[in-house]
C-alpha cells in the first residue's frame, strides 16, 4: 500500500512541471511589452485590390479594426492591402522593427514609406513538391533607421489569401518598436506555438523508452504495451517532421504534420478501452480505419483545407470526449484517482481541439496561441499515471499472491509433516503389532510347548525334580529371549549380544565348556527389528545348545566380524569330535 502514495505525488510532480511549461510558454507569449518600447495598433484603412505597388490617398480606403478577418467581408477577391499611419517626434537611433503575432495569408509583403522592407508567402504545392511554410506563425521586418523620418510615416500591407468564406485570412495587430525587443516576443511566440513541440517529443520519447522497459519485466500488460507504442511512434514521427520538413517531399510532411496533430486522438481512444477493460473489436477495428482514413486526407488532391481543418478537429474533439464517456462509463466505482485524472485528461484534451475551432470561426481571439499541441504532454500525464498505477496494482497484488502462496505452502507443509508423523506413527504401530504377533507365534510355538511338555512330564507321574528344574530353565530362556526382543534398542547391535552373552553363561555354568568371545566394534543396524533380534538369539542359542550337546567339545568360539561390504558376520565354532555334512538330515532345530 506504501507505493500508492508514492504514485500520488509522483503525479502531483509531473502535474507540477506540465502547469509551470505551459505557464512560461503564456509568459513568453505576452513578453510583449508596451509603450514606449513598443506601439501597437489596433486599428488601420483598407481596401481591396491586388497591385503591386501602394495604392494612394485617392484609394476607397476604410477604416477597420485589427484583427481583420477577410471572412466576415463579403464579395472580396482575396488581394487587399491595409495602411497604418506611424507618428514619430524624432528619427529613430536604433534598428526598428514591424511584427505581427499570427500571419494568415498565402503572401504577405511590407512596405515603409513606400519601399520594400521584407516579403513572407505560403505556398503549398504537391505538384510542384515545395513549400514554405509559417501560416498562424508570428512574422517580423526590420526596418533601418534610415527609412523612417520625424513625423508622419506610412506602413503599408499587401496581402494576398484566399476568397473562400470559410478560410482564416486576414491581417493581425502590428507592433512597432525596437527590433530587439520585438525580436524576443518572436522567438517567445515561436517557442509557445511551434518550438514547444520539441519538448513535447522529447516527453514522447522517454515516456515511451520507460514505459518499453518496464513492459519488457511484465509483458501480459497490454495497456502499458499500447501506451509505449503510441508514445514512440508519435515521438518519432515528431522527430523525423522537424529533421527532413524542409527538405522532404511536401507529400511526406503533410502527413507527418496530420499526425502531429490529430495522430494522438485515436491511439488514445483505444487506450481508454484497454484501461477500464473494455474490449469491444468492432468498435476498435473502426477507429484504426478512420484513424488510415485522417492521415491519407493529405494525399488527396484539390482537397479544401480550411474545411478539412474544422471537420478533423470537430470529429477529433467528437472522438475524446466519447473517450471521456466510454471511461466514465466503463470504470469500476467508486472511481480511482487515475480514472478521474484521465476524464480530466481527455476532457482537456477535447478543449484544446475546441478552442482551435473557436479560434478558427473568431470567437476568441485569432491572435491566441496555439494549444492543439498542448494536448500531447496531458494525454501523457495522465495515461501515464493509468498505466504506472495498473502496473503498480499488478505488483502489489503479486506480492500479495506471493505472500499467500507461501502461506499456503507453509500450511501444505505443515499438514504433509503432520500427516508424515502420523503415518510414521501408523507405521511403527503396524510394524510393531506384526512383531509382537510373530513373537507371540514363536513363544506359543516355542515357550509354549515346552510348557506343554513340562506339564505331561509332571502328570506323568515318573518325573524327577532335575529334569523338572531343566524344562523350567528352558521355558524361561524362551520367555527371556521374546521380552529381551521387545526392548528398545535402537540398532545397537553390541547391547543385543551383550544380553545374549549373559544368557550364553548361565546355559554354559558347568558343562565344563569355555566360551571364547570375540567380537569388533560394530555399526548400527537399522534393521534390526523385534523379530531380528528374536530370531537372532534363537539361532545362536540352538547352535550353543547343539554345540554343548553334541561336539563333547571344551571350547566354543563365539566370533562376531565387519565385512568389507558392510554386513556383519557372526560365527559360531567349537573343537568337539564334528560331523559328516553328508549324512546331515533334517530335524527340528
Amino acid at each position: 500500500m506504501a507505493q500508492r502514495p508514492a504514485l500520488r505525488f509522483a503525479a502531483v510532480i509531473l502535474g507540477g512541471m506540465v502547469f509551470l511549461f505551459l505557464a512560461v510558454g503564456t509568459a513568453e507569449f505576452i513578453a510583449v511589452p508596451g509603450p514606449p518600447a513598443v506601439v501597437t495598433f489596433e486599428q488601420a484603412e483598407f481596401v481591396p485590390n491586388s497591385a503591386r505597388r501602394p495604392p494612394g490617398d485617392d484609394a476607397a480606403w476604410k477604416t477597420v479594426r485589427l484583427p481583420d478577418e477577410w471572412r466576415k467581408r463579403p464579395a472580396f477577391g482575396g488581394h487587399g492591402w491595409y495602411r497604418i499611419k506611424l507618428d514619430l517626434h524624432r528619427a529613430p537611433e536604433g534598428l526598428q522593427a514591424v511584427f505581427i503575432r499570427n500571419r494568415r495569408s498565402d503572401r504577405i509583403t511590407f512596405f515603409v514609406n513606400g519601399k520594400l522592407i521584407g516579403s513572407a508567402r505560403e505556398v503549398m504545392s504537391l505538384s510542384a513538391g515545395r513549400a514554405e511554410r509559417g501560416f498562424e506563425a508570428p512574422l517580423g521586418f526590420a526596418v533601418p533607421p534610415s527609412m523612417l523620418r520625424p513625423g508622419q510615416n506610412m506602413i503599408h500591407i499587401r496581402m494576398e489569401g484566399s476568397s473562400d468564406p470559410a478560410s482564416i485570412n486576414g491581417l493581425s495587430r502590428i507592433f512597432y518598436g525596437d527590433a530587439r525587443t520585438l525580436r524576443r516576443a518572436q522567438l517567445g511566440i515561436n517557442e509557445f506555438n511551434f518550438q514547444a513541440r520539441r519538448h513535447t517529443i522529447s516527453m514522447a520519447l522517454a515516456a515511451g523508452i520507460v514505459t518499453l522497459f518496464l513492459w519488457f519485466a511484465r509483458r501480459a500488460d497490454r495497456v502499458m504495451f499500447w501506451f509505449c507504442m503510441t508514445c514512440l511512434s508519435w515521438g518519432a514521427v515528431g522527430f523525423l517532421y522537424i529533421k527532413v520538413r524542409w527538405v522532404a517531399p511536401v507529400e511526406i510532411t503533410s502527413v507527418m504534420s496530420f499526425y502531429a496533430s490529430y495522430g494522438l486522438v485515436v491511439p488514445t481512444l483505444v487506450l481508454s478501452l484497454r484501461t477500464v477493460d473494455l474490449k469491444w473489436p468492432r468498435f476498435e477495428a473502426a477507429l484504426w480505419l478512420f484513424f488510415l482514413f485522417e492521415l491519407s486526407y493529405p494525399l488527396w488532391p484539390g482537397r479544401p483545407w480550411p474545411a478539412a481543418y474544422l471537420f478533423w478537429s470537430g470529429a477529433n474533439t467528437g472522438l475524446l470526449l466519447a473517450a471521456a464517456g466510454i471511461v466514465f462509463y466503463g470504470a469500476r466505482r467508486p472511481l480511482e484517482w487515475p480514472i478521474k485524472l484521465q476524464l480530466a485528461a481527455l476532457t482537456a484534451m477535447a478543449a484544446f481541439m475546441s478552442f482551435e475551432i473557436a479560434r478558427f470561426f473568431g470567437w476568441v481571439d485569432v491572435e491566441s496561441p496555439l494549444m492543439r499541441h498542448y494536448h500531447v504532454p496531458i494525454m501523457l500525464f495522465a495515461l501515464g499515471a493509468v498505466c504506472f498505477e495498473r502496473h503498480a496494482r499488478a505488483i502489489r497484488k503479486t506480492a500479495q499472491l506471493n505472500i499467500e502462496l507461501e502461506q499456503r505452502v507453509a500450511e501444505k507443509a505443515r499438514e504433509i509433516e503432520a500427516n508424515h508423523a502420523r503415518i510414521g506413527d501408523a507405521l511403527r504401530e503396524r510394524t510393531l503389532a506384526r512383531e509382537r504377533q510373530r513373537i507371540l507365534a514363536d513363544m506359543h510355538d516355542g515357550m509354549g510347548a515346552t510348557l506343554v511338555s513340562l506339564l505331561r512330564h509332571v502328570q506323568s507321574g515318573v518325573a524327577d525334580p532335575g529334569s523338572i528344574g531343566r524344562r523350567a530353565r528352558d521355558a524361561l530362556r524362551e520367555m527371556r529371549a521374546a521380552i529381551d526382543a521387545l526392548q528398545p534398542h535402537g540398532g545397537d547391535l553390541a547391547a543385543v549380544l551383550a544380553n545374549l552373552r549373559e544368557r550364553l553363561d548361565g546355559l554354559m555354568a558347568g558343562s565344563g565348556v569355555r566360551l571364547v568371545w570375540e567380537v569388533d566394534e560394530l555399526p548400527l543396524a537399522l534393521a534390526l527389528t523385534p523379530f531380528a533380534v528374536f530370531s537372532l538369539q534363537r539361532i545362536v542359542l540352538e547352535a550353543v545348545g547343539n554345540a554343548l550337546k553334541h561336539s563333547e567339545s571344551s571350547e566354543i568360539h563365539f566370533i562376531v566380524r565387519t565385512r568389507d561390504d558392510g554386513d556383519v558376520e557372526i560365527r559360531i565354532a567349537d573343537n568337539g569330535r564334528g560331523f559328516d555334512p553328508a549324512r546331515v538330515h533334517a530335524g527340528l532345530g
